[in-house]
């Protein structure tokens, strides 16, 4: 058997993107498609509500202020989406939308543990609805994985670096995966689309 090449993968996402679970499940997908490959994936903190306040905000009124009446044909999209996806997304289980900053900086602190954690953080989030902005569920979740909570001000002044270097790339949007610091993909395209970029960047690192 060859050896598998390892590609580096920088993931700009933000836990309560539901797009960006999607995304990373065709990527999983894809890699499993190519499979001359392994991924390093390297986490980068977005924010889809940089404003947000801390104790977060109801999720109707959050829905309703961001698509009005359009809400519900948008999750069911997304639900639909989802679901070929192999994820079963409860959106009605969601009762608030948190400040997702410190569930960033838990992934961020969490090393080799940090696709762990973020799994458990989006599983939490998306298919039982719980407040993972909350800091008692994320002082158990870092307990349980020997992790420190809150972050340090290092991983802290990280994120701010990840957000800046999303600015200053342009990416408006998540999930923005770039491979090998050269090429990018925006958006949760089908896993055959990230086929001819996995053998681009193989081509150049071998």
């Amino acid at each position: 058997m060859s050896k598998k090449t390892t590609i580096p993968v920088e993931f700009f996402s933000d836990i309560i993107c539901p797009w960006c679970l999607i995304g990373k499940r065709k990527l999983e997908k894809a890699a499993a498609m190519h499979g001359g490959i392994t991924l390093s994936i390297q986490w980068r903190a977005f924010l889809l509500n940089p404003q947000m306040r801390r104790e977060g905000m109801s999720r109707e009124d959050y829905v309703n202020a961001k698509f009005g009446v359009a809400g519900a044909s948008f999750y069911e999209r997304v639900a639909n989406v989802g679901q070929e996806a192999g994820i079963d997304f409860q959106f009605d289980r969601i009762k608030r939308t948190p400040d997702s900053r410190p569930a960033h900086g838990l992934i961020m602190s969490a090393g080799n543990k940090a696709e762990d954690i973020a799994e458990e953080l989006f599983n939490s989030y998306f298919i039982n609805g719980l407040d993972i902005g909350d800091d008692k569920l994320l002082e158990e979740l870092a307990s349980r994985y020997s992790l420190s909570y809150p972050a340090s001000e290092t991983i802290n002044r990280q994120i701010e670096q990840d957000l800046k270097d999303a600015s200053r790339l342009g990416i408006q949007g998540v999930p923005f995966f770039i491979f090998n610091g050269e090429m990018a993909i925006s958006g949760a395209h089908p896993p055959e689309s990230f086929l001819p970029v996995f053998d681009a960047v193989i081509a150049r690192i071998s």
